[in-house]
């Protein structure tokens, strides 16, 4: 009877031990799973924060190109605007001066592309 007592014992720690280990391998492919879906999850929020950024930073390329552009695009025109300022001026001067004799008093033109900018 002593061993028929034992035996069980033996057999009854050993189906604990098994469970013990079932368990704990049940738990532990369980928070692999989980590990795997917050990976995923990850991965896809950091890829579309990728396309979101590039599709950002090829906007910013694209509207910096338009703004340098247009910034030219005035500066010429300025540019065009004072040198046929400046030709009509010189002309009424000749006029005047071939004309009446009146001289008008020279002042020192400036290119535009000279003007200091604060």
């Amino acid at each position: 009877m002593i061993d028929f007592k034992n035996s069980l014992d033996v057999i009854i720690g050993i189906c604990v031990l098994v469970g013990i280990v079932y368990r704990i391998s049940h738990m532990e492919a369980s928070i692999y799973r989980e590990i795997d879906k917050v990976s995923d999850k990850l991965s896809e929020q950091i890829h579309s924060m990728q396309m979101d950024f590039s599709i950002h930073r090829a906007d910013y390329a694209v509207r910096k190109e338009w703004h340098t552009e247009t910034a030219h695009g005035l500066k010429q025109m300025i540019k065009h605007k004072f040198s046929r300022l400046n030709f009509h001026i010189i002309d009424i001067q000749q006029h005047l001066k071939k004309q009446t004799g009146f001289v008008v008093r020279s002042q020192p033109v400036v290119d535009p592309d000279d003007i200091v900018e604060d």
